[in-house]
């Protein structure tokens, strides 16, 4: 009997590294694609030699998307994915069908999905300020003192502080998610 149970915990091992293992794998990966987004340089337009840096930004925002995307997708199958593996590890279907449902229970739904729809909302908002740098390129200066920046006309001003301020809050708000993702 012992030999059984240590067999099965075995096979639910597997399935649930692959499976869970896939989504924390990916979650990771979404996570340092964010850090880079986060950090200060990417909100102050000045460290932007380019509007082909603009352009390569649009891209890693685009990748960023898509990872998401990705992310919210394992999440979404979880259940399906979760169950596939236990019978591929041939644990019984009623069996299965408890610890699967056991599993799912243990996911941190509300975060989930909190930061999946924080997450659409920061990538529309950051598509929006390199569009904002790319349609105003040249319009900003840089002050004497490090990391104040001027602009021609203070409607672009305006506009710059309101982009920066809902993406740093976006961003602090998935962060929060995050954080509860991971009690």
């Amino acid at each position: 009997m012992r030999e059984m149970a240590v067999k099965l915990q075995q096979r639910v091992g597997k399935a649930t590294d692959e499976v869970i293992g896939r989504i924390k794998k990916e979650e990771d990966a979404l996570s340092i694609r964010l850090s880079y987004f986060r950090k200060p340089d990417r909100l102050n337009p000045a460290t932007y030699t380019s509007k082909d840096d603009v352009e390569q930004w649009k891209q890693a925002l685009q990748q960023l998307k898509e990872k998401a995307d990705t992310v919210e997708r394992l999440y979404a199958y979880a259940d399906q994915d979760l169950g596939n593996a236990l019978i591929q590890q041939r644990i019984n279907q009623p069996v299965a069908e408890q610890i699967k449902n056991e599993l799912l229970r243990s996911f941190p739904w509300e975060a989930i999905k909190k930061r999946n729809q924080l997450m659409k909302e920061f990538v529309s908002e950051f598509g929006e300020l390199l569009t904002f740098y790319d349609e105003n390129w040249g319009s900003w200066t840089t002050g004497a003192s490090s990391g104040t920046l001027s602009f021609n006309e203070p409607k672009l001003a305006s506009t710059y502080g309101v982009l920066k301020d809902k993406i740093n809050t976006t961003g602090a708000q998935i962060e929060d998610e995050y954080k509860k993702m991971m009690r």
